[in-house]
């Protein structure tokens, strides 16, 4: 049966949710996530809890996210319609399993990185070393498959972060990979690893089976703005990295 319920794109962290950090004090809170020891670690305003409840209960929500599958697996809230998981690593269908399709196209853009990623890594947390600023990374993998490198910092200030880009792109380690950088997450990731290829491919899918219907994007980054102007209309939070950056070239 043909579906022309619209379709809703959205971005989690620090769109729908955020951790307490983030969050006035004093403002109720509704738990979104659960860290990996089922402890609450991120969380909804009134507000945000209302525009999910109201985003689910008349569009198909489909979860546009950096979390890997597992992070994914602990957001609290009820999506059906599937997810683009690992900054478009990863799609995963209606009933929650791998898509085998994607995996396999993923397998081969990702192929030259498998090893250099690793690497990548561990230089930037002795870059961080040097310079004196006490860092904590990985690489995001799924299901064997190495998709990206994420850092963050144990520090008190987000722009410490910055510090350690400039010296990683100093010393031209970046060669191939594009960057994702928002408070205190520092992504870098490969060419042909978007969450922008991966909704590309959905609204293909879609398409086919649904022909037109409307098509919502939301998010909070600029490298969420990729996605999103696949979209018929987008929306972002008003105080989100994106929203200075319009608001600035609007008053300049």
């Amino acid at each position: 049966m043909v579906n022309k319920r619209p379709l809703a794109l959205v971005d989690l962290d620090d769109t729908l949710f955020q951790t307490a950090r983030k969050m006035p004090e004093g403002l109720p809170r509704v738990t979104a996530t659960l860290d990996i020891e089922g402890q609450p670690n991120g969380y909804m305003s009134t507000v945000q809890h209302s525009l999910a409840h109201w985003l689910l209960s008349t569009t198909d929500v489909i979860p546009v996210t950096a979390r890997s599958v597992e992070a994914f697996s602990r957001v609290q809230l009820p999506f059906m319609h599937g997810a683009v998981c690992s900054h478009g690593g990863v799609i995963l269908g209606p009933d929650g399993k791998l898509d085998e399709e994607w995996q396999a196209r993923m397998s081969d853009v990702l192929a030259d990185y498998q090893a250099r990623l690793p690497g990548l890594s561990e230089a930037t947390l002795a870059i961080g070393k040097e310079l004196g600023i006490s860092l904590r990374g990985w690489v995001v993998e799924e299901e064997g498959l190495r998709h990206y490198v994420v850092t963050k910092h144990n520090e008190s200030n987000d722009e410490v972060l910055q510090t350690v880009l400039a010296e990683v792109q100093a010393r031209g380690l970046l060669e191939g990979m594009h960057i994702h950088g928002n408070s205190n997450n520092l992504a870098f990731l490969p060419l042909g690893l978007s969450k922008e290829v991966a909704v590309q491919e959905l609204l293909r899918r879609d398409r086919e089976a649904n022909g037109e219907r409307p098509v919502l994007g939301f998010g909070d980054s600029i490298t969420d703005l990729g996605f999103m102007q696949e979209c018929d209309m987008w929306a972002t939070p008003a105080r989100s990295q994106l929203a200075k950056l319009i608001g600035g070239k609007i008053h300049d």
